[in-house]
């Protein structure tokens, strides 16, 4: 009897576990601009609007209405910075270290609407830089979402917001690849931005 009850939880926290929302995210920066010293440390914090769009079918691929670039600091909601693997316990007890360079983030999430907000900060200079931010958020609607931004070469102060990443649906599912070469964004004092990216 426990043996069947075991295999009936088991396969129950299974299915539930494949039925849940998923985001996954990836962020390099630009492999030109990294040396053997380059040490880019690179945060996360999700956002999202007050006023969402309600739902409705979690599986369609529908189109956010929302103009997110006139949003202020008091239509948004924003969670802590995070640096990559934060919160995650490995069983031998260690600390995960957290890379430099680089970011990874996967967790279940419906990302719908979500904004992602990086902060880099250059730790190889010997001076105080100003961080630098990318904006992302994630207009188009799907059950599983992943968003990989790449070739960011790093401008201290700067903002670069992703207003026109390019969305396909491999399988039903949300790809963001979206490559900054080149683009070095906006000056974040005095922007539309400097107060969604504050602690």
């Amino acid at each position: 009897m426990r043996l069947l009850f075991s295999i009936l939880c088991f396969g129950i926290c299974s299915v539930v576990a494949a039925q849940s929302p998923y985001l996954s995210v990836r962020f390099n920066m630009d492999s030109l601009d990294i040396t053997s010293s380059s040490k880019f440390k690179i945060e996360m914090k999700i956002c999202e609007p007050i006023n969402k769009t309600v739902i409705g079918d979690w599986f369609t691929n529908d189109t956010s209405d929302i103009v997110f670039s006139k949003l202020t600091a008091a239509d948004i909601n924003c969670g802590k910075y995070m640096v990559e693997g934060e919160g995650i316990e490995v069983l031998s007890g260690e600390k995960i270290v957290p890379r430099y360079n680089s970011y990874k983030f996967s967790n279940q999430r419906f990302a719908w609407e979500s904004i992602l907000i990086f902060r880099i900060s250059n730790r190889s200079s010997p001076g105080l830089q100003p961080p630098m931010y990318v904006i992302v958020p994630i207009k188009h609607k799907s059950f599983v979402s992943s968003v990989s931004i790449a070739d960011v070469t790093y401008k201290s102060g700067n903002v670069v917001f992703i207003d026109k990443a390019t969305a396909t649906f491999p399988n039903k599912r949300l790809t963001i690849n979206h490559s900054l070469k080149n683009e070095t964004g906006i000056r974040i004092e005095g922007s539309t931005f400097s107060s969604w990216v504050e602690d």
